[in-house]
């Protein structure tokens, strides 16, 4: 039987974590429990509001697909796409499928070391102890500088190349003892020298320091490799629908 046939049930508790995580990263205003999940007012032109729903329950759905008239209105269901497809009018377009994923830090952090994260960054990442934050800057191959920067509950990271651009970075926001990470990227000039592995580790060194346990994020297709070989796990798929404007192809 293979992965597509054993499709994941989304926990309330850890579909949640990612709200409430995503709201602080991108200082949106907090979620609103709604029936069968939440809104969050976005407030861009592309995006007005998102209504996360942990599981795709078809009555939800269809009444969703009623209410709701304005275009750039976001839907976000822990299922996949031919479980969400059936309830809606073809007035919604859909995107492409993402992955909700989770991972005890010391688990992923702990990975990281065993697949060659720089010596700079390995200090305290040993089983059974709580792993210390990397040296701020740390200097890797090729000459990339990482640095994390804490601030209340969030945490961001960069590496920075040669010439001082930002070759990557990533952001976790702690909600309780979860860090929900976001916003992970790597400029396309300076991808395959495992910048991706370096920021999610130095995010999880600090966000562990800090108290979190566990990890949550929500991964796309070209980052779903890297995310398994850090120990990441499937939690649920994530399909989004987005309400075009009338007329709009």
């Amino acid at each position: 039987m293979t992965e597509h046939h054993r499709v994941p049930v989304a926990r309330p508790e850890v579909v949640r974590a990612w709200v409430d995580g995503w709201v602080r990263s991108r200082g949106a205003d907090g979620a609103v429990a709604v029936p069968g999940g939440f809104r969050i007012a976005v407030g861009r032109t592309d995006q007005v509001a998102r209504y996360v729903l942990p599981a795709a329950d078809p009555a939800v759905l269809r009444r969703l697909s009623v209410a709701l008239i304005t275009p750039g209105l976001w839907l976000k269901v822990c299922a996949p796409r031919s479980a969400v497809e059936p309830a809606l009018p073809a007035s919604w377009e859909f995107r492409a499928p993402e992955y909700l994923m989770t991972a005890p830090l010391g688990s992923a952090l702990r990975t990281g070391v065993r697949d060659g994260v720089p010596d700079g960054l390995r200090d305290g990442l040993v089983p059974g102890a709580a792993p210390a934050p990397p040296p701020d800057p740390a200097v890797l191959p090729g000459g990339y500088v990482v640095e994390t920067v804490a601030q209340g509950d969030l945490v961001d990271a960069r590496a920075f190349s040669t010439t001082g651009e930002v070759a990557a970075g990533g952001r976790v926001a702690l909600a309780g003892t979860v860090a929900v990470f976001d916003r992970v990227r790597t400029d396309p000039a300076h991808r395959r020298q495992g910048l991706g592995r370096v920021v999610m580790t130095a995010l999880a060194a600090r966000a562990a320091q800090q108290g979190a346990t566990q990890g949550v994020l929500v991964a796309r297709d070209d980052g779903l490799s890297l995310y398994r070989a850090m120990g990441w796990e499937l939690h649920s798929p994530v399909t989004t629908a987005v309400l075009r404007r009338r007329g709009a192809r």
